[in-house]
């Protein structure tokens, strides 16, 4: 592999045998996605365009959070957490269905207060190789990708990153690089015993939902902990992660309301349907 200098560390000029996406890669919630590693190869001579739209992200019920972003998503959706092999980690629940985003409307609008830092890259994401070694990957499939002159370059004319997608593997890497301590975070509410099942019934005039899926902060155990417990957990982030996650729960009204507006389109759609155009 040759080797570019730590500033392009994603290894974007060797494609590498892959792992399963992980939680923390933000190749996790495209998993109808077309995606390949970015090489000089296979995209030097191609262009790629800005998105326009949050429609990619119309079947994402859940997407994983870190740590520097729970603060800001508890203001705008709630958040459990959900577990992967040996892993614990923070989830924004964006629908009450499998493959339904509340937060999207059929415009590919985003409804949300906050958008989350996975959604903010598309169509590039970052996913791991065997050997743990990151790669910069793009949707194959996004519709963005196109020939000059039109968008940005993928790379310049020396085989090096253009400067548009320099800052998207800038941002990339500091999402990515939140990965442990978000982990770290998790592990250590487990290991304190403050995470139990969350089992939550949404109800609307229509319909209700029921959530079993996640766990969530036990606040009786929380508010009990000793002084040594709370100096220990607030230095890993997790006493913070934690407050978030109790006050997020105060939003899935919301997402219930959203899904119910979300039911009444449909059927309305259905409706129009129905109806012939000589009617």
């Amino acid at each position: 592999m040759r080797s570019r200098g730590p500033a392009h560390c994603l290894c974007y000029t060797c494609p590498l045998p892959r792992k399963p996406p992980s939680p923390f890669s933000t190749e996790y919630f495209q998993t109808m996605a077309n995606i390949q590693p970015v090489t000089f190869a296979k995209y030097g001579k191609k262009r790629w365009q800005h998105f326009s739209s949050y429609a990619f992200a119309a079947r994402t019920a859940l997407v994983p959070l870190m740590l520097t972003e729970v603060r800001n998503a508890a203001s705008a959706f709630p958040i459990g957490f959900a577990k992967h092999q040996n892993n614990c980690f923070p989830v924004a629940i964006l629908g009450l269905e499998a493959e339904t985003n509340v937060f999207v409307d059929e415009q590919g609008q985003w409804l949300g207060a906050y958008t989350p830092a996975a959604f903010r890259a598309w169509p590039f994401s970052v996913s791991y190789a065997e050997r743990g070694e990151k790669l910069l990957c793009v949707d194959e499939d996004s519709g963005l990708i196109t020939d000059p002159p039109d968008g940005e370059a993928f790379f310049n004319e020396d085989e090096t990153l253009s400067e548009a997608l320099q800052g998207v593997m800038h941002f990339l890497a500091r999402f990515t690089q939140d990965r442990a301590p978000s982990l770290g975070a998790c592990a250590a509410l487990e290991a304190a015993g403050l995470l139990q099942p969350w089992t939550a019934t949404v109800r609307t005039d229509r319909r209700q939902w029921t959530m079993d899926q996640f766990l969530r902060i036990d606040e009786e155990a929380l508010n009990k902990l000793g002084t040594s417990t709370l100096a220990s957990l607030h230095k890993v982030g997790a006493i913070s992660l934690a407050y978030s996650q109790l006050h997020s729960m105060a939003h899935l009204p919301l997402v219930g309301r959203l899904a119910e507006q979300r039911l009444s389109q449909a059927d309305a759609a259905a409706g129009a349907e129905t109806v012939s155009p000589g009617a």
